[in-house]
């Protein structure tokens, strides 16, 4: 009886869903506190309640995993904040790009730096790669890349909720005040999670977020095969 419950999966995604609403209660009277970023809130709880009732992960994906089916069109439906929000990228579309052609290029750089420094191998260079693009791009390009795509996987989530958790707490540190300056570190940064906190921030933050999310993924896909020459000649 308690394993066909267990196994149902209608169960994990009312708990998931469940746990979304409380932590949006719980952010609209702490707003402050980053814990209850519903996202983070949500992941958190369900992984110490994996580990704390041994349930597998494998049983909690009866009914989590129809959540990933709604991370690609939701992706797309971004558009249509820039669509409502196109004058701002009309306007500063030479910022806009090189802010995130150097946002790729220094989080590569700094891949890189880490792995000579902490003497990664090839294959741990090729799973970091594409950590700060959404999951559904990262997956592929760590794959053809020869990386170890399930680690990529919890990477990307980690990089998108620390994103979505400090983003706004490094724009009040170093002063960065314009929405579309916001949106494009939220979105080249930390994907999809960081899109979320910058639809929060609002409507041109979302969009400019949203932007980011596909031209960062684009560029990564396009400068992904330019990283095996390098990693062979550096390791």
């Amino acid at each position: 009886m308690l394993e066909s419950i267990l196994n149902s999966p209608m169960l994990w995604i009312t708990i998931t869903i469940g746990l979304y609403l409380i932590a949006g209660k719980l952010k609209a009277k702490w707003p402050k506190n980053p814990l209850f970023t519903p996202l983070v809130f949500a992941i958190i709880v369900i992984i110490l309640f994996l580990l704390v009732t041994d349930i597998p992960l494998e049983t909690y994906n009866t009914g989590g995993r129809f959540f990933s089916l709604f991370v690609t069109p939701a992706t797309v439906a971004l558009s249509i904040k820039l669509k409502k929000n196109f004058v701002y990228l009309k306007k500063y579309y030479a910022a806009i790009l090189s802010g995130i052609v150097s946002g790729v290029i220094f989080h590569t750089i700094m891949i890189y730096a880490f792995a000579l420094l902490f003497k990664f191998d090839q294959n741990m260079v090729a799973t970091l790669i594409p950590k700060s693009i959404t999951t559904a791009i990262a997956v592929g390009v760590s794959d053809s890349l020869g990386g170890i795509v399930s680690l990529t996987v919890a990477v990307v989530v980690f990089t998108g909720v620390i994103g979505a958790v400090v983003g706004q707490t490094v724009f009040k540190i170093f002063k960065i005040d314009d929405p579309v300056a916001q949106g494009v570190a939220l979105g080249s940064s930390s994907h999809a999670m960081g899109t979320t906190k910058a639809i929060e921030l609002g409507d041109v933050q979302g969009a400019m977020s949203g932007l980011s999310i596909v031209v960062t993924g684009i560029i990564v896909v396009i400068l992904a095969p330019l990283t095996v020459p390098i990693t062979n000649l550096l390791f």
